[in-house]
């Protein structure tokens, strides 16, 4: 997604709070996520993926024109940040796994999601968050797509091998972060020591993802994972105490799991797919959202 999606967008906006803007969040095949929010005249924030900046002002300028979700008397200029995925220094979702395993072995953390902990669960948890219980089902889309077991090994070998697909893994069905956890985006102003601030970032459990980046002052964003708004201030203390002088600014957005409005993490990956199929008009292709006996009938 990265490679054909290589704009990311943290957009502030004001959308109507109707049906028509449900719909349109849950369906549009740019929006991974998306937050009721309110900070001065945005009551949304929006995590979307786009080509390119054409692509991105295309996709503004036709919401206007249609008019459905906000109309062009109430638009508001949205407060967005566009980001290069190219400049992404640190991608790991499954990183603040680690907080939780270090929490349970000190006893500080006894569940999660309402769901009690034990060494049993740690482990499991642990193994399909890295990907290590999980396989593709060879068999499986050999009979659904109706081609060799061998076919679907050679073209899942390619995928892979070209970066245009990574090993199976499972994820937090919130983005970026477990259950009950906040996600926290934060643009932040480091002026020294940059290299030894990015690699103790990138050992940081607390933090999924970090991307170089020139948003205003700004050159990095941060997104961070905490229980609580407490947990993170002190957490940012201690970089800026252990990086004197080097940290000249911050500017957070907290996200917590009561403010979460739509996430679809495979939506964009899928409706990205769908593109690519329709472009190919003499194959058979399969249709996602149909079940496997559909599919096959």
């Amino acid at each position: 997604m990265f490679t054909e999606y290589p704009l990311l967008v943290i957009s502030k906006d004001k959308f109507y709070r109707d049906e028509n803007t449900r719909k349109f969040i849950e369906s549009d095949p740019h929006i991974l996520a998306a937050y009721y929010f309110q900070e001065e005249i945005y009551n949304t924030v929006t995590v979307q993926f786009h080509e390119d900046l054409y692509s991105y002002e295309t996709w503004s300028d036709k919401i206007l024109e249609e008019g459905k979700i906000i109309k062009e008397e109430d638009r508001h200029p949205p407060d967005a940040a566009l980001f290069s995925t190219k400049r992404i220094l640190k991608y790991d979702p499954s990183a603040p796994f680690r907080v939780i395993e270090r929490g349970f072995k000190r006893g500080e953390i006894q569940e999660i999601g309402g769901l009690s902990l034990d060494l049993l669960s740690i482990n499991i948890l642990k193994m399909v968050l890295t990907g290590k219980a999980i396989r593709t089902n060879e068999n499986f889309l050999a009979r659904t797509l109706d081609v060799h077991r061998n076919t679907i090994i050679r073209q899942i070998r390619s995928l892979l091998k070209n970066g245009i697909v990574s090993n199976p893994v499972s994820r937090f069905p919130q983005l970026l972060v477990p259950p009950d956890y906040m996600l926290i985006f934060s643009l932040v102003e480091i002026k020294r020591r940059c290299q030894e601030v990015e690699d103790f970032i990138r050992r940081d459990p607390h933090v999924p993802l970090m991307i170089k980046c020139n948003v205003g002052r700004y050159n990095y964003l941060v997104a961070g994972t905490f229980k609580t708004i407490e947990k993170h201030l002190e957490w940012q203390e201690n970089y800026t105490q252990n990086f004197k002088n080097c940290i000249e600014a911050i500017k957070s957005t907290y996200l917590s799991p009561a403010m979460t409005f739509s996430i679809n993490q495979n939506r964009v990956c899928l409706e990205l797919i769908k593109k690519k199929l329709s472009m190919l008009p003499d194959e058979e292709t399969i249709d996602f959202n149909r079940s496997k006996h559909e599919n096959m009938t």
